[in-house]
């Protein structure tokens, strides 16, 4: 499954990019974006027929998060949890591996790609839950061998 999902993932970083040496980064960004809020729309509506009842607000994005992640191909666990936020670790990601097939160089970038290309999908799927659910990076990977550490939690 891990190599089929950076296959995709190759796909649409290549897609992208190209979109973006057509129409320029902003044009292309705001359609990605926009397709990204329709996708969290779509993996929400599924999502809600499977998670269990009694959750906090909390606890569902955490497990959102987690399927959203996993779901992904990726190789996902918690890292610290306590009543306001839950923080992941991201050991093996296919997102990272597809930026490396396709020549970016995920060191110096792979910070802003994360905040335009997966991120932002998982947001839109987090806000169709609750729109005070955040996700944000706390490390990103340099390189192979390093793991992304990302949290979940609820803003005030």
């Amino acid at each position: 499954m891990f190599d089929g999902a950076r296959r995709a993932y190759m796909l649409q970083i290549l897609y992208v990019m190209n979109a973006i040496e057509e129409l320029g980064s902003d044009k292309a960004l705001e359609i990605l974006e926009k397709s990204s809020e329709r996708q969290g729309v779509i993996i929400a509506r599924n999502m809600k027929k499977t998670l269990p009842e009694g959750m906090t607000n909390l606890e569902i994005g955490a497990e959102v998060y987690r399927r959203f992640m996993s779901d992904a191909g990726t190789e996902i666990s918690v890292h610290q949890q306590d009543e306001k936020s839950v923080t992941f670790v991201i050991n093996r990601c296919p997102f990272f591996e597809a930026f490396l097939d396709v020549g970016v160089d995920c060191g110096m970038f792979l910070n802003g790609l994360c905040t335009h290309l997966t991120l932002p999908s998982i947001q839109a799927t987090l806000n169709q839950f609750d729109p005070r659910l955040k996700v944000e990076p706390v490390l990103t990977r340099k390189a192979a061998e390093d793991l992304c550490l990302e949290r979940v939690y609820l803003s005030d």
